[in-house]
């Protein structure tokens, strides 16, 4: 499997980052023929990073967790690159590896080269990183026995013990979220945010309510698109329930 086996085919001129990876460019050129590819192979790569937020629909690095050593702040520079729906590819050579495991039952361990990681832990640095979902392939695999190991009380959980390295897709929203940002702009989404919270908190909760109904008239939100809205900006239950009977979405 490949790194681009993540990305589906678009036809629309999206903005793309490639870091250290050109050798992905011809591939990538074909899933995504109109797209904008900037190519970036810079040694001090975070200072070389442009300033402005939400630029890039798609951001292919794959050795920023295998080699370096500020992980965190290179994933939180990306996270402010990455538009709403944009997301991260990269990879990394897993620890728990049946050769990895074995090479330390002999006393040796090599990481002069790639920086190592358990799934677990590529999980939590990338939540810390504010990435909102996150997915995993398996980028390569040996068949070698894992028999004695599992004995031993590891899991081997999708196969992890036989997988030498996995490849990870970072979302900077949920597909939920992403799909609710893609619709309206960003104005209409914050006064409906807005009128929302209000209602919630009984604000001034009928004109508010009237504000609202106004608002989804003139931009012409549906009644789907409204009622997931509420279930992802309505922090309790009690007033989503409340807030969709009045609307009649119930």
């Amino acid at each position: 499997m490949s790194i681009l086996d993540f990305v589906l085919p678009n036809f629309l001129p999206i903005n793309v980052l490639l870091i250290d990876s050109e050798e992905f460019l011809p591939d990538l050129q074909e899933i995504l023929p109109a797209a904008r590819i900037c190519l970036l192979n810079e040694p001090n790569l975070i200072e070389k990073l442009p300033h402005e937020p939400k630029i890039f629909e798609l951001i292919i690095a794959p050795e920023v967790l295998t080699v370096g050593e500020n992980f965190y702040a290179m994933l939180m520079a990306f996270n402010h690159l990455l538009t709403d729906s944009g997301m991260l590819l990269t990879q990394f050579y897993n620890v728990r590896f049946v050769k990895v495991l074995e090479n330390l039952q002999r006393g040796k361990f090599f990481n002069n080269e790639q920086r190592l990681w358990a799934k677990a832990d590529v999980v939590k640095l990338l939540d810390s990183a504010i990435y909102k979902e996150i997915h995993f392939l398996p980028g390569e695999r040996e068949n070698v026995s894992t028999t004695d190991w599992e004995n031993f009380g590891f899991d081997n959980y999708n196969e992890d013990l036989t997988t030498k390295i996995w490849l990870v897709k970072a979302c900077k929203c949920t597909a939920e979220v992403a799909a609710l940002k893609e619709i309206f702009t960003t104005e209409v989404r914050a006064d409906l945010s807005r009128f929302l919270h209000r209602i919630e908190y009984d604000i001034d909760a009928e004109e508010n309510f009237q504000r609202l109904m106004a608002l989804c008239e003139r931009e012409g939100i549906f009644d789907e698109y409204l009622s997931d809205f509420i279930e992802q900006v309505v922090v309790h239950a009690s007033a989503k329930d409340f807030i969709k009977a009045r609307i009649g979405l119930n």
